[in-house]
């Protein structure tokens, strides 16, 4: 699969789950296996979930579906949220290691932030030619230039 079509269903799957976070924050609380303790911090619950699981990832994704458009020329950005997701997944391992086995939907969730991590990582790892630039104009917008060939003297 090319760079650009795997940068842009990560970020319409990161995009979407801000949407969900931001306009369903309950129902997010509730997948997460996550509650309140009491009423009076309901507000203050749901808006850490608007923040981190809405606002953020909204962002995270929009930034990722603006890099689709030259993943190569965007590559330390693709890195960055690979990376993200990454720290994630190794969050979430350290967190089985503390604490014990998260269930299904714990271990699911590492593989799904381990999948779009990798994913994002080897985007950014592609060559311009396999993101579909040609070398003049991998050369003319990314930066990224095979250095010309050194002929020695005669």
């Amino acid at each position: 699969m090319s760079p650009r079509i795997v940068t842009i269903v990560v970020g319409i799957v990161i995009t979407g789950l801000g949407v969900i976070g931001l306009i369903y924050p309950e129902r997010a609380l509730g997948l997460l296996g996550l509650a309140y303790a009491n009423p009076s911090h309901m507000a203050a619950a749901l808006g850490e979930v608007r923040a981190t699981y809405g606002g953020l990832f909204v962002v995270m994704g929009i930034v990722t579906l603006f890099a689709a458009f030259d993943p190569a020329a965007h590559r330390a950005r693709v890195l960055f949220i690979g990376l993200l997701w990454l720290g994630m997944c190794a969050g979430r391992l350290f967190g089985v290691y503390e604490d014990g086995n998260p269930g299904l939907f714990g271990w699911a969730s590492a593989v799904v932030e381990l999948a779009v991590g990798a994913a994002l990582v080897a985007v950014a790892q592609a060559s311009p030619e396999a993101a579909g630039l040609e070398p003049s104009v991998r050369a003319a917008e990314t930066g990224y230039d095979v250095p010309p060939p050194v002929v020695p003297p005669a």
